[in-house]
């Protein structure tokens, strides 16, 4: 049995039910309560020692980290076809774009996040700059695959998509990081695409409402 730890359908444990859904594996959610705050439980704690969710479990097996968490499902089922065998010239490509929804996409809503908290002025005006600079790089380079391939492993929907798209979704939730996104016609197509997807929708995965 796989279970999947999250707080909101709409958590970082999106990711994985969305990969799950899509693959037609069977899976328990396990919500765990923000008001009791059972993330710091010492049972919680047990299992995961940083206190995070999602939380994935396999058996007696236990992995955080999202992005991991989607790369270690993807590779246990291969026969889902979701992410290039080791082998596959593909696999590079598809490790690349996986490493970077976690650390140039994620982390740029974390880096919003703390600049919103800096009062305004000319520090957090520098710092938002630079990093809707950084961004917009991003972009281009998503762009620049997306202009002539549906998806951005082999023309094919991989595991990658999923960790890309969902971190764009919440990118764009910022006016500040929207405004550069949203010059990018094909990343803008693209992330339609996936929000409309059957399995994204029935896993909740774009269901935020503010």
């Amino acid at each position: 049995m796989i279970t999947i730890y999250g707080i909101e359908p709409y958590d970082r444990s999106a990711k994985a039910r969305w990969l799950l859904t899509e693959m037609g594996v069977p899976f328990e959610n396990r919500w765990l309560d923000r008001k009791k705050n059972e993330r710091e439980s010492p049972e919680y704690l047990k299992i995961n020692p940083m206190g995070t969710v999602p939380l994935l479990q396999v058996g007696e097996q236990y992995l955080f980290e999202s992005g991991a968490i989607c790369a270690y499902l993807a590779d246990h089922f291969p026969e889902k076809d979701m992410a290039p065998a080791v082998s596959s010239p593909k696999r590079a490509s598809y490790q690349q774009w996986m490493y970077f929804a976690s650390v140039t996409l994620d982390t740029a809503q974390v880096r919003i996040m703390v600049i919103e908290d800096i009062p305004a002025g000319e520090v957090q005006k520098k710092k938002e700059t630079q990093l809707q600079a950084d961004l917009q790089d991003a972009c281009e380079a998503l762009d620049r695959t997306l202009s002539h391939s549906s998806y951005l492993v082999g023309n094919k929907f991989t595991a990658a998509d999923i960790c890309i798209s969902y971190h764009l979704y919440w990118c764009k939730l910022w006016p500040e990081l929207n405004g550069v996104i949203s010059r990018f016609h094909h990343v803008e197509a693209y992330l339609e695409r996936m929000k409309n997807r059957p399995a994204a929708l029935k896993a909740q995965v774009f269901s935020y409402e503010g």
